[in-house]
């Protein structure tokens, strides 16, 4: 038998297929997966592989002894030292090292001489090197039967996901009643024809405008909205509400969070004011205020993953873009550096190649075509790399505001580390950058030289002004003080044990210079003089001391003064100390501002200063150049399933941060790419698009200069929302769920719950209380059930998240390439019995029964179109008027009206159309 091209023989004589087939893929390319999702590939693979096989005892000795200084003598088993021998002869003749290769090689060789063929023995989940490991008859009579059911799998898997996208042929369906709008629909069309699937009619109005309301914006449309769109008769009604959402700024805070997810944003976690910021950094949220205008302007996706990998290269001075380098700044962990790369390398890996690294760090990724050595090139892009809190404008205090980015600190070296441990580094060979040959291409490595203020940012203009602003006030303060303490009748010397009296003076570099003026400490054994009077004759030898009315105890914050009783001579060189210390101060300030000037002397100690490298490695501008090119094979492929996800409910792709071989393969090979190929050079001009010159809702499928720019979401959202399926309704029917039960060919719309952000959104917007301003620091989770900011604002750090959202299943922290809604009892508890719900159902209420003017009907009517964005069944009518009808016998009418009310709106609020999106 001969599965992936292999014919080896076994012991019986029988045929059957070689396990590399299965681990290495079909073209006899090396392929493989990471033990973070070993769940999906069991799930993928159940019948065919052994769990047994991901041990380490397939190759190696058991590992109980002390690890060796270099990677050849980590012990192997027979099996394991075998492959490491054939590879040193392969590597003497000059051939790649090809672990398919020389599994192929020794498939029919019996490594531990126990009888059984290495092959046999790994496909049945034993170790090929261990003679106390081998199958039993029973288990080798089964191989025939499990290789040839494996061979029947692997010829109906043919997604090539390392391949470059090519454009695939539009399709021409045969005709039905189903309208082809786009070539989204097209390609849909024809699977369902080739299945014989049946698409679902279009959805009404209500449901289709909440469901482009909801994706595009994250809120339900107002009232007004819906009975606009409702008496809109004209055929492109639907494609102006497109267009008219793709540019409200809204559309921006909606998919920020769905990217959000996507690069792993988080706030900082830890304690910040003990300097235990053990996760991320302070300030990052000027990353989710640049991801959000990313998206309002429709900035090119190439451009933003360039901008997030490199912007300290590519715009070393424009403090704008710099803040978009927060995707790295995210992986920061003070308490291990080690982790801090290795959640670099993985999640960069998944978010923009949909690639799985991190069995790759310990050895050769077993399903996917990535090397350990490439593993450990991909990593020396960001070894240099490191954070840091630039000064903003109007802020010298960084710890209060600042600008948190990434920069390339030190060209520090990339080691191999064994069984990825980074206590045990091989330092005999540093590795260089690259990336891996299966996806194609090189990296163009550059070290860039960067202008001098990226290197000094203390220099900028704003920093300069700040600081002398700061000092001069400082030093105006404290001259006031002095006049103050002079024009007393009867002056007193504050006397502060081990303390100095200090002017905060700056120069261009530094924003504080200290003077310090020393003075005599009081006697700890006298008690102090209050209100004591002294001889003025003494007194005036002492007026021009600078007398301090501060605290000897700084916890109690009292004032101590203290009878002056130094003698008039030690007075005296105290008065001139002062008045030569205040001279050279003010002095200081004139420099400052006039000519940059260094402190005067040790007396001032100066803010330490901020420098940094004045070049870069270039190795992460040209990793984004290598992402971002065209001939990728999957950066286009993995941002257009999440885009696609999110809008329908399932990706193309339903492994999102796994396109390799553990993952599932798309359920339209051809769409996917054939949207990744529009999404890098569109052709297609969508119905909606500049409509207000041209109404019409027939996309034109010739090129044309009226299409979407390269890489822009804003097509790709056009092309999926103004087609057919995304129209479809949700209602399934009976033929079609027995053939697809799960809906894989999307033959209808699938129903999806709202997420979290969305749900507690939605309270706040139906009640009119949502906050629409955009950006800004985020709010502190604690919070969540009374701010009335939208929920992408609020904290989200380890330890920090709002429970609110947590109970809807809010984005994990550590990764979310997808949701996964639940449904349990605590949800509709939030939804009618939280401080949120029951505050917003009030207000709600109050709104209702003002509008309705004491019409019931109209009461319930408003009620439906406020929250549910639709208007009652004639049974849901009857139902909520019943409700209303039965107030309780009071004399407070107006008041028992208004609970009735809100007990409507908070019965609403746990409609399943409310949570949910049909």
């Amino acid at each position: 038998m001969v599965v992936g091209g292999v014919r080896i023989m076994v012991r019986s004589g029988a045929s059957i297929a070689w396990i590399a087939s299965l681990l290495w893929g079909f073209d006899s390319r090396p392929v493989n997966a990471t033990p973070a999702n070993k769940a999906a590939f069991e799930k993928h693979y159940d019948r065919f592989l052994t769990k047994s096989l991901d041990r380490c005892t397939t190759c190696h000795l058991p590992s109980d002894r002390k690890l060796p200084e270099t990677l050849e003598e980590f012990p192997h088993n027979p099996f394991g030292d075998r492959l490491r021998r054939l590879g040193d002869e392969m590597a003497s003749t000059g051939q790649k090292k090809d672990l398919v290769a020389r599994l192929t090689a020794i498939a029919a060789e019996d490594a531990d001489g126990d009888g059984v063929s290495n092959q046999v023995e790994l496909l049945l989940g034993h170790s090929p090197g261990d003679t106390n490991d081998s199958p039993s008859a029973s288990e080798l009579a089964e191989t025939e039967v499990r290789a040839a059911e494996f061979s029947q799998f692997l010829a109906s898997y043919r997604w090539r996901p390392f391949e470059s996208v090519s454009r695939p042929v539009v399709p021409t369906p045969s005709p039905a009643s189903f309208v082809v709008r786009n070539p989204v629909d097209a390609f849909l069309a024809a699977e369902w024809d080739t299945l014989g699937l049946k698409a679902r009619p279009e959805a009404s109005k209500e449901v289709l405008l909440r469901r482009v309301y909801v994706d595009l914006i994250g809120l339900n449309p107002t009232p007004a909205e819906l009975e606009a769109f409702l008496a809109d008769s004209a055929p492109d009604a639907y494609e102006e509400v497109v267009e008219r959402l793709l540019a409200d700024p809204r559309h921006g805070e909606r998919w920020a969070r769905h990217w959000m997810d996507v690069w792993r944003y988080s706030d900082w976690a830890g304690w910040a004011d003990g300097n235990q910021i053990r996760d991320s950094k302070p300030h990052i949220w000027r990353w989710r205020d640049w991801i959000i205008e990313s998206l309002n302007a429709d900035k090119p996706y190439d451009q933003v993953v360039k901008e997030m990998l490199a912007a300290d290269e590519l715009a070393p001075e424009d403090p704008e873009t710099l803040r978009a380098t927060g995707f790295l700044v995210r992986n920061y962990k003070m308490l291990s550096r080690e982790q801090w790369l290795e959640d670099t390398v993985k999640h960069t890996a998944q978010a923009f190649l949909g690639v799985t690294l991190g069995c790759a760090k310990c050895h050769d990724h077993m399903f996917d075509p990535i090397s350990q050595r490439e593993y450990y090139a991909l990593r020396a892009i960001f070894e240099p790399h490191q954070v840091r809190t630039d000064r903003v404008p109007g802020e010298l205090d960084r710890a209060k505001n600042g600008l948190v980015r990434a920069y390339d600190a030190t060209n520090a070296p990339t080691w191999f580390l064994v069984r990825g441990d980074e206590r045990h580094p091989l330092t005999n060979e540093v590795i260089a950058a690259g990336v891996p040959a299966a996806l194609g291409g090189s990296l163009d490595l550059h070290e860039v030289r960067l202008p001098r203020l990226a290197a000094h940012p203390d220099e900028r203009g704003f920093v300069v002004h700040d600081a002398v602003t700061a000092s001069e006030r400082a030093v105006a303060e404290a001259k006031a003080a002095w006049t103050r303490a002079q024009s007393g009748t009867n002056a007193s010397v504050a006397l502060l044990q081990g303390s100095f009296l200090a002017y905060d003076l700056a120069d261009k570099k530094h924003a504080a210079l200290l003077a310090v003026l020393a003075i005599e400490p009081a006697d700890p054994t006298r008690e102090p003089a209050s209100a004591a009077e002294a001889d003025p004759a003494r007194l005036r030898q002492a007026t021009n001391i600078a007398l301090l009315q501060r605290s000897a105890a700084v916890a109690d914050a009292n004032l101590r003064h203290f009878q002056a009783t130094a003698a008039l001579a030690s007075a005296t060189n105290k008065v001139d100390e002062l008045k030569k210390k205040l001279a050279e101060a003010e002095l200081q300030v004139s420099k400052a501002i006039n000519g940059l000037a260094k402190p005067l002397d040790a007396n001032f100690e100066p803010r330490a200063v901020e420098t940094y490298p004045s070049t870069s490695t270039g190795r992460r501008t040209a990793f984004a150049n290598w992402v971002a090119d065209r001939r990728n094979p999957l950066a286009a492929r993995v941002a257009v399933n999440h885009v696609w996800l999110r809008h329908f409910g399932h990706g193309l792709v339903s492994t999102p941060a796994d396109f390799g071989r553990n993952g599932r393969p798309p359920t339209n090979p051809q769409l996917l790419d054939w949207l990744a190929a529009e999404f890098m050079e569109p052709s297609v001009r969508c119905p909606g698009r500049n409509a207000g010159s041209s109404r019409t809702a027939v996309y034109n499928a010739s090129p044309s200069n009226d299409v979407g720019a390269a890489w822009s979401f804003r097509h790709l959202h056009r092309l999926m929302v103004t087609s057919s399926a995304y129209r479809m309704a949700s209602t399934p029917d009976e033929a079609d769920l027995a053939a697809d039960p799960d809906n894989r060919h999307l033959w209808r719309m699938n129903s999806r719950r709202l997420e979290a952000e969305a749900v507690r959104d939605n309270l706040l917007y139906v009640a009119g209380t949502l906050d629409a301003k955009i950006g800004g620091p985020e709010v502190d989770h604690t919070l969540a059930l009374t701010s009335s900011r939208r929920s992408i604002y609020l904290r989200h750090a380890a330890e920090k998240q709002a429970e609110f959202l947590q109970i809807f299943d809010g984005a994990a922290v550590t990764e979310c390439y997808e949701r996964h809604p639940s449904v349990m009892p605590q949800q509709a508890l939030a939804l009618g019995n939280s401080e949120l719900a029951t505050k917003q159902a009030r207000l709600l209420a109050g709104q209702l029964l003002s509008d309705a003017g004491g019409d019931d009907t109209r009461l319930v009517q408003l009620a439906f179109a406020r929250v549910l964005s639709r208007r009652p069944t004639i049974d849901e009518q009857r139902q909520c008027l019943d409700f209303l009808s039965q107030r309780a016998v009071t004399s407070d009418s107006d008041g028992e009206a208004k609970r009735r009310a809100a007990n409507l709106v908070l019965v609403l609020f746990n409609h399943h159309d409310f949570v949910t999106v049909r």
